[in-house]
């Protein structure tokens, strides 16, 4: 029997649950972000629209707007991160 490793890059996964939660987000540029208040106002994760429009993840949320005037800011909803990674999905 052959090893395969699998290697999931996950970078977007926060945006993708708040998309999901939203539906108006849809097809909108969604960057998950910590909070400019308590100097966390970093991108933690951002949906492939943000991305091609060069938003990164780590960098500060000034920075991801001036790339992308439209750029949607939502704060994080861990507990709903955490509910739907431990969630068994049949393929």
């Amino acid at each position: 029997m052959q090893r395969v490793i699998l290697h999931c890059g996950m970078n977007n996964f926060y945006a993708s649950v708040e998309c999901m939660l939203n539906p108006g987000l849809k097809n909108k540029p969604v960057a998950v972000c910590g909070s400019v208040e308590e100097r966390h106002g970093i991108v933690l994760a951002k949906n492939y629209a943000a991305k091609a429009f060069g938003v990164s993840t780590g960098e500060a949320i000034w920075q991801a707007k001036q790339k992308c005037q439209d750029l949607v800011i939502v704060e994080p909803h861990y507990e709903q991160y955490m509910k739907f990674s431990k969630a068994h999905v049949r393929l």
